[in-house]
């Protein structure tokens, strides 16, 4: 006597098929958006280190400028006494001739200001202020957007 095919056992084989495809859809679709967000967090990455390499060499810059600057200061005083506003005003002209952005303000302390490009959206500025007394205070060492 021949043997029946029941419909359970067709069903059965049909269903473990659909199984399968929809595992490997699904492993697919979770391959693919793993993928997906590797790339951007690359680009992403790879912005974070790029702004990080401006800004370290714009601070770089920022840093020489103020060693060039002390060493302008050491170098041009002369015979400055700090306590006095008019030879104080007169290392400010010193200062700017020589390319420094100088003034003095009303408590006879020169200030300095630079601005350093970080990249095409940020600057660095940086304003520094002589004393009275000869000290290098550091007022602003700040990035700002570009304007």
């Amino acid at each position: 006597m021949s043997k029946r095919i029941t419909p359970r056992s067709a069903v059965g084989v049909g269903l473990s098929t659909l199984v399968t495809i929809m595992v490997a859809v699904l492993l697919t679709t979770f391959s693919v958006l793993a993928l997906v967000s590797a790339r951007a967090d690359l680009r992403l990455s790879d912005k974070a280190t790029d702004s990080a390499e401006h800004y370290y060499a714009a601070d770089g810059e920022a840093e020489q400028w103020l060693a060039d600057m002390e060493a302008f200061v050491r170098n041009n005083r002369g015979h400055l006494e700090w306590g006095d506003s008019a030879a104080l005003s007169a290392l400010a002209d010193k200062l700017s001739a020589a390319g420094y952005k100088a003034t003095v303000d009303n408590s006879g302390n020169v200030h300095l200001t630079e601005t350093f490009a970080i990249d095409e959206r940020r600057d660095l500025i940086v304003e520094i202020a002589l004393d009275t007394v000869g000290e290098t205070d550091i007022l602003r060492w700040q990035t700002t957007p570009k304007r």
